[in-house]
């Protein structure tokens, strides 16, 4: 039997950059570490990595493009969590829930800071096209990692089937997202579920079948009706 030709692997030239690539990121995330993002000289980055300057801008052309990298392995963890636990046949909080402690996990790996956590958070939330670039085709961004384990809860009945799971993934990552953030920097209230876990669990009931049906009997039931008015013309009395 004749096999078919082999892939050819990455060329030396390609396994260098690579590698570079690997270098200055990690000399970028030291230094963003040990002095923070804003003071960070480049110089000083490019002195820990042994490269020149237009090394750094050609594969980064700015600072926090470094933080775009720290967030393509976090969305790496959190989209292949998702596709876990679909295969798994599990539920959609389940899933959803599972993938969100898989993301937290891996922001704790790549960003040595809670402080650098959120500037990453921020920045890729502020420029989610540059986000896309960087992740390319082998890794789902969120949004549309999450959009899966929703229309899966669509089919299933346990996720409201009148809006597009797309819309409804971008709310429940902002609320999850900024729940999370805002716990890690302020802090929860007392006696409080950790407020990403607690954004998961309302939103998700928001988006419950039940929750439509619900929401439209309490409209019903919460209308106000017309007073009549007498035949004078006037309002009758309260």
């Amino acid at each position: 039997m004749v096999s078919g030709p082999r892939a050819a692997g990455p060329t030396p030239r390609q396994r260098r950059a690579v590698a570079t690539r690997r270098r200055l990121y990690e000399a970028a995330m030291a230094e963003y570490a040990r002095v923070g993002l804003e003071a960070a000289r480049v110089e000083d980055i490019v002195a820990a990595a042994g490269v020149s300057w237009g090394t750094f801008f050609h594969y980064f052309p700015a600072k926090e493009d470094v933080l775009l990298d720290a967030a393509a392995e976090i969305c790496r963890a959190y989209a292949a969590a998702t596709v876990a636990g679909l295969e798994a046949g599990r539920d959609t909080e389940s899933v959803l829930a599972a993938a969100f402690g898989a993301m937290s996990r891996a922001a704790g790996e790549v960003t040595p800071s809670a402080g650098l956590r959120g500037r990453m958070m921020l920045y890729v939330l502020g420029h989610p096209g540059r986000l896309t670039e960087f992740l390319g085709e082998d890794i789902a961004p969120p949004v549309t990692a999450t959009a899966a384990v929703l229309a899966e809860g669509q089919l299933r009945g346990e996720i409201r089937p009148d809006e597009p799971p797309e819309a409804l993934a971008v709310i429940l990552l902002y609320a999850v997202l900024f729940g999370a953030r805002r716990g890690a920097t302020i802090g929860r209230p007392p006696g409080s579920t950790p407020l990403g876990r607690l954004a998961l669990s309302v939103v998700l009931r928001g988006m419950r079948p039940e929750g439509l049906l619900s929401l439209g009997a309490r409209s019903r039931a919460g209308a106000v009706p017309r007073r009549p008015a007498c035949r004078s013309g006037r309002r009758p009395p309260c």
